[in-house]
Order: C-alpha cells, then structure tokens, then sequence
C-alpha cells in the first residue's frame, strides 16, 4: 500500500499585528479542510505598507508564541530573512525546491478576489492549489478566479499536481488587522481580537497609532 501524501498548507501574511482571524484560518485548515500541516510564513509585502509598529522579528516571535504549543503548525522565516519585499510567487518556488507536494496556499476570500493582480500571476497556478477561506459577509460565489479547477471536500486529497481550487465551509471572525490598528486601545475590542500570548506585547507596540 502506498504511503498516503502528506498535505501542506502555507498561510503567508504581514500578520502587523497577527489577530484571531488568523488563527481562525489556521485551525480551519487543520480541523476543517483536515490539512496534516500548516506552515506560517510572516512576509515583508510587495503589495502594502506596513506599520512599521512591529519589525519582522517581532511579528515572527509572536507568531512563535501563538502556536508554540501546536505540533501541527510550523512559523518559518522565508521571507522576512530575505530583508526585502517578497512576492508570494518567490515563496511557493522555495517550497518546490525544498519539497516533493504541491502545497495548498490558504486565502481568505477578499485575497482569492484579488489573486489574478499577484506579482507574477498566473505562475502561482504551475507552483500550488489554493483553499479559500470566507470571512464572515463574504459571499464566496461573488469571487470566482478564473482557470483553476475547483473540487470539493470529498476529492481534494486527491489532488497530485497544481492548479486547484477548493472553498471551505468555515468563516472566519470578520477581524482585519487595518481595523485592529485603528481600535487598538479600545481594551474591549482588542481583548476579543489579539491570541492572550501576545496581548500586551501587541497593545503596547501599537499604541496611539493613528492611520
């Protein structure tokens, strides 16, 4: 019997702070869509500017900190050890390089809308499958992408090679981190918002930022 393939999902992100939608979509591929493994990967973004309230060490450690106690969950530095900005496309072929899978690069719904504007896109289709995660008031049929072949539930471990799609049935708390940044010393809010590891940490870096 052949050895069943190990199923790798890579949640990539500026994380500036990271938020319990994050961890949402994380345990959401893992006990939801039933991925083996998710690896967290804290980007230096081509595509936005940071608030430049948390440096990428500290975003890195944070993320350390929230899933330390979670076997399944790896944070890695690929992009932020690059010390510049860092297209997705970069990161997907260091995993080809590294790996023998295709893994499955975990959006949320408002990213999925706007993946056909990525660097380098459509390459992202030859490098991995993408599971679409819906926040909360997001119709997932108003964002289709185009030439990815979707499947469900019942057959994506099926899926050797790229260029696959697959929605998941599990919104995410409707959290953004532009919001959190904007509320952040509403206690109330934040408490609901920010993973308890990294609270105070995140409370203090970002206080009296004004956007």
């Amino acid at each position: 019997m052949s050895q069943a393939i190990r199923q790798i999902g890579l949640f990539g992100g500026s994380f500036d702070p990271p938020h319990m939608g994050h961890v949402a979509l994380v345990e959401a591929g893992l006990d939801v869509m039933g991925l083996d493994e998710v690896w967290v990967i804290p980007a230096l973004p081509v595509h936005r500017e940071l608030s430049g309230r948390a440096d990428a060490a500290m975003r890195l450690r944070w993320l350390e900190m929230i899933f330390e106690a979670n076997s399944r969950v790896k944070v890695l530095d690929w992009e932020i050890r690059r010390e510049r900005p860092t297209a997705m496309v970069e990161t997907l072929r260091e995993f080809a390089d590294r790996q023998v899978v295709v893994p499955w690069l975990m959006l949320g719904a408002d990213a999925w809308a706007g993946l056909a504007g990525w660097r380098e896109y459509p390459a992202h289709q030859g490098l991995c499958n993408v599971a679409v995660f819906a926040r909360q008031g997001l119709d997932r049929v108003s964002v289709p992408v185009p030439d990815w072949q979707q499947v469900d539930m019942q057959d994506w471990r099926r899926c050797e090679n790229s260029g696959h799609m697959l929605y998941v049935s599990a919104e995410l708390p409707d959290v953004s981190a532009t919001a959190l940044r904007r509320d952040i010393m509403k206690t109330e809010e934040l408490a609901d918002s920010v993973p308890p590891e990294i609270y105070s940490e995140v409370q203090k870096a970002y206080a009296g930022l004004q956007e």
